[in-house]
């Protein structure tokens, strides 16, 4: 199980020049592999260091697979899930065994079937009348605030309310072909959030029903976000997110996936991109 390099895996006319890490595999199967050995290695320095794995999921068709191949694959049979939490990226406010439920799918293909207790596994309670701000009452509940490396510079300031936020160890966020990422969706009203860690998420610019979404302040903060993005349709939004931020910087009202700007050197953020999103034709079968 080898880890992916931090640059593209084959050349390309114009690289996407995107922040953080890019890792471009050969084929899907591989990108699954690879994002497989990263969350792996993050989840056992997590609990050498902090004794627990707090790890956050997001939902929709393209994590589908992954979530699959950590239950099947024997190779991570030794994943620590009794000492991770499950937290949810974002949510419709539908009942939790709807079929549009985010958690109804990560519970269905992944919590489940893995050895993690149910006081661990952190569904968004999207009944109650202000579900946004009881899951933040858990999140702090659970996991200790953010605070600034020992090495830090003195001009080195956190991202905005990263000081009060929780700090995930783990965030895996999607792409939609709009450019949103969690229920971060262009135009609509979370986008502007500065201390909350979760809100509600409604409005004209929202697909319904309406949301719950992490705010840019807790996932800037966490320790690793990795953004899983696949297939030929996310192509043209990569390609528009390269061009905002080479020529004009982040626009998160226009490409939200664009807000994701962690500010701190000890945060990790990586690009898992299949050979379609990144615009190349799939390497040959031998």
């Amino acid at each position: 199980m080898t880890e992916p390099s931090s640059k593209e895996s084959r050349p390309s006319a114009e690289p996407l020049d995107l922040p953080g890490d890019v890792h471009v595999a050969e084929s899907h199967s591989e990108l699954l592999d690879n994002l497989a050995a990263i969350m792996l290695r993050n989840a056992m320095r997590s609990i050498q260091q902090r004794g627990v794995f707090h790890l956050a999921l997001s939902g929709g068709s393209t994590p589908e697979p992954f979530y699959v191949r950590l239950v099947i694959d024997p190779r991570y049979r030794l994943f620590p899930w009794p000492s991770t939490h499950l937290w949810i990226v974002d949510e419709r406010r539908v009942p939790l065994d709807h079929e549009q439920s985010n958690f109804n799918m990560i519970r269905q293909t992944l919590s489940d079937h893995v050895p993690m207790r149910k006081s661990q596994v952190h569904p968004m309670p999207v009944d109650e009348a202000d579900p946004a701000a009881a899951y933040e009452r858990e999140l702090r509940e659970h996991i200790p605030l953010y605070s600034p490396p020992n090495n830090r510079r003195p001009d080195d300031q956190p991202p905005p309310g990263a000081a009060t936020m929780p700090r995930l160890d783990f965030v895996l966020l999607g792409m939609g072909e709009d450019g949103h990422t969690a229920s971060l969706f262009p135009g609509s009203p979370a986008l502007a959030e500065k201390q909350r860690a979760v809100v509600n998420n409604d409005g004209p610019h929202v697909t319904p029903p309406p949301r719950v979404t992490m705010t840019y302040p807790l996932l800037n903060a966490a320790r690793e976000l990795a953004i899983l993005v696949t297939g030929e349709k996310k192509a043209a939004t990569l390609r528009r997110v390269h061009d905002c931020l080479r020529h004009y910087g982040p626009d998160p009202a226009t490409l939200p996936i664009t807000g994701l700007t962690p500010h701190r050197p000890d945060t990790e953020m990586t690009w898992f991109l299949d050979p379609a999103a990144a615009g190349r034709e799939p390497a040959a079968t031998p």
